[in-house]
Order: structure tokens, then C-alpha cells, then sequence
């Protein structure tokens, strides 16, 4: 299992999920010590819940937008800011709520220690589910058969693409690396002391240390990508951007992710004597109603609901109660 296959290697691995019940007990238990982030999209989901049927779409899209700038904010100062903007737009109580029930450094960039390269939301598996919503449909076999033949395409075809590439980094990534260094033109570069720089614009100043790769606004640390003040710095010091920028985004990494194909699959040798062989579906009566359709909820989307045997509010009730009896007495 996964477990299994990152200890060896001591790896720190920052998960993302959608706060679903049983995640949240699988992470503390299998894999205490690793970070692990809620989705945004989700949590704005929830949070946007909160004002059902308290106000108008205006009023709930006013309120989501300075979520947005909360959740985003890349410093404390910036977040405090934020959230006093977003408590006077949506109501303290309800704010004040919401936030207590989800520790800020599983989802504020200005608490999260560590590399999370920009990421907020598992857009990814969110995708993959979307990319293969036909392929879900059939049978475990056909459905397993055809995703496969379906990613040794399109891993073909980026390993390919790839080989063409002529530039350091990805595509994606050198546009990104031109618009910051398009950005950073407007800065002015002064020498504090080795490797340690402020840079200044007509408005603002901000400290760069090249030694530990650290920018006071924060960006260079959340995105793991040099920020246009960074930059400003790297090419004031003429030194080579690329040389402070991490390899995983580099077209050289794309490349080795890409390295491994997957294998076709050939069963023109295979025989079957007899019917036994084949391995037919269990004898089972279908359930009466619709097969469901819609994913799990995660755990801000449940009704709290208060618990006649232990009188806590939770996802539980008296018949599903598990709290120790002498802890009730």
C-alpha cells in the first residue's frame, strides 16, 4: 500500500482532500507527521451553505469573493485583514463558526508550513473522475481495461510532446517565469548584506534572502517559484534565475515522469478450455431503487445533529453512539 511504499524512502507527502469522514481518521492514524490540506472548492461549498436562504446571490457572492481573499491571503498580517472585512460582510457569528471548525493550516496559505507549490484545490482527481466519466459507467474489468488503455495513450503522446520541448522548463512554466519577470522591472534592488536584499517600488518594500530562498511577501515559499521581487533580486545580483528555481518544473522532470509506459497487455495466446474458466459475476439480487450516483459528502457538508446518549453535536446518533459510558456518568 501506499503506506508501505513511502516509509522506506522517509518521505514527507502533503495530501489534499475534501475533509470526507474517514479520511480525516485514516491521516492522524496512518500517516501522522504529513501535512494534510482541505480542498478550497470544497470548503467554499460549505462555507457558501452557511447563507442558504439568509441572503440574495449578490449578498452570497460578495461574501464568497472575500473568502476567496482570506483563504489566499499569504501572510498573517494580510489574513487578519481579510477576515475582518469577511466577518463585517458575512456576520461574526457565522464566520467565527465556520473558522473554528477547520484549523487554519489546512487551508490558509498564511499557516501552511511547507511546500504546496500553489496548490489549493484536488483539481487533479477531480479531473481524472471527469476525463473517465464513461469508463465508470461499465463493469470493474472493462472499466479498469479501457482507463488503462486510455492513459498509455495519453502518456505516449506527453512523453512525445515533451521530447520536442527546447526550453529549460515546461511551457507552462516559462511563460509563468516571463509574465514575473516582466513584473519585476518596475523594482529597485538594494544590498543589505550577503545573499540578503530589500527591494522597493514606489508603494512597498520587501526583504529577499537568497541563502534560504524566502521573500517577505510569502510567495516565494507557498508557490515554491520565485516571486517577481525574488526575481528582481536574482537578476540585480546577476545570477541565473534557473538556479533558483526548483527542478520539478523543469522540462528535464516532465520528461523522466513520462519515462515509464505503460505496458500493452496481450492475450492472443490465451486459451480457455471451458466455460469454468471465465469468471462470471456473482449470483445477486439488485437492490430496489437507482444506483446512487452522487459522491460521498465530506464532513462540512453534514447536518450537525445532537446525540440523545452522549447530548455532544456530530455526525452520530444514539444507535451509532460510541462514546465510553464512563466518560457519560
Amino acid at each position: 500500500n501506499l503506506k508501505a511504499l513511502l516509509e522506506p524512502q522517509g518521505r514527507i507527502i502533503t495530501f489534499i482532500s475534501d475533509r470526507g469522514v474517514g479520511l480525516l481518521k485514516a491521516f492522524d492514524l496512518i500517516f501522522p507527521g504529513n501535512p494534510h490540506l482541505y480542498c478550497y472548492h470544497h470548503l467554499r461549498y460549505n462555507f457558501s451553505r452557511k447563507y442558504k436562504n439568509k441572503g440574495g446571490e449578490i449578498v452570497v457572492a460578495d461574501v464568497l469573493q472575500k473568502f476567496f481573499k482570506l483563504a489566499y491571503a499569504s501572510t498573517e498580517k494580510s489574513f487578519y485583514f481579510h477576515l475582518k472585512n469577511l466577518r463585517d460582510e458575512g456576520g461574526a457569528a457565522t464566520i467565527d463558526e465556520f473558522i473554528r471548525e477547520i484549523p487554519l493550516e489546512h487551508w490558509c496559505r498564511a499557516f501552511f508550513k511547507g511546500c504546496r507549490y500553489g496548490i489549493m484545490a484536488n483539481g487533479i482527481a477531480e479531473s481524472f473522475n471527469n476525463w473517465i466519466v464513461a469508463e465508470r459507467s461499465l463493469p470493474p474489468f472493462a472499466m479498469l481495461d479501457q482507463t488503462r488503455m486510455k492513459e498509455m495513450k495519453i502518456m505516449s503522446e506527453r512523453s512525445v510532446e515533451s521530447k520536442s520541448w527546447t526550453t529549460k522548463l515546461t511551457p507552462k512554466m516559462e511563460k509563468r517565469l516571463k509574465e514575473q519577470l516582466d513584473r519585476s522591472r518596475v523594482f529597485r534592488v538594494i544590498a543589505s548584506h550577503e545573499n540578503v536584499y530589500e527591494v522597493r517600488n514606489d508603494k512597498y518594500s520587501y526583504s529577499v534572502d537568497l541563502s534560504t530562498r524566502t521573500c517577505s511577501c510569502v510567495k516565494w515559499q507557498i508557490n515554491c517559484f520565485p516571486c517577481a521581487h525574488a526575481l528582481a533580486t536574482i537578476q540585480g545580483a546577476r545570477l541565473d534565475v534557473y538556479d533558483f528555481i526548483d527542478p520539478y518544473f523543469t522540462a528535464e522532470y516532465y520528461r523522466i515522469c513520462y519515462s515509464f509506459p505503460i505496458a500493452p497487455l496481450s492475450n492472443v495466446d490465451a486459451s480457455c478450455s471451458s466455460i469454468e474458466d471465465f469468471i462470471l459475476p456473482p449470483v445477486t439480487k439488485r437492490p430496489a431503487g437507482r444506483p446512487k450516483s452522487k459522491r460521498i459528502a465530506s464532513a462540512g457538508e453534514k447536518k450537525l445533529i445532537r446525540c440523545g446518549r452522549c447530548n455532544k453535536m456530530g455526525h452520530h446518533n444514539k444507535k451509532s453512539c460510541t462514546e465510553p459510558l464512563n466518560m457519560l456518568l
